[in-house]
């Protein structure tokens, strides 16, 4: 199995994109910080980037986006309700903003 890592700058950008988010809490999931709603993760630290919980419609909607990617933590293993956003510059973590708020909705109405 893969060993996974978070890059610990990602996390103030996380936390300064989750800022303000209505009915959110810091935690972890799989050892990474994370953002979840009733206890469920709706974005979250993975790898070089942010995961985020959308369903499997807005997912395929979104993917091949510039920056947004399928999840796949393992090779061959997509996760069909997330999206991996990665980008080059911390500061374009915040151009999806709107597919974080999305999540937050999304993992409130659906677990």
């Amino acid at each position: 199995m893969p060993e996974f890592t978070h890059d610990p700058e990602m996390e103030p950008v996380l936390d300064n994109l989750m800022a303000g988010m209505p009915h959110v809490t810091k935690g972890k999931m799989f050892g990474y910080p994370g953002y979840k709603v009733n206890g469920k993760l709706a974005v979250g630290l993975f790898d070089v980037g942010l995961t985020a919980k959308v369903g499997a419609e807005k997912a395929q909607e979104v993917i091949g986006q510039p920056g947004v990617q399928a999840f796949e933590p393992m090779p061959g293993r997509v996760w069909k309700d997330w999206v991996h956003i990665v980008e080059d510059n911390l500061d374009d973590y915040a151009k999806h903003r709107a597919l974080y708020e999305f999540a937050v909705q999304y993992v409130a109405e659906n677990g």
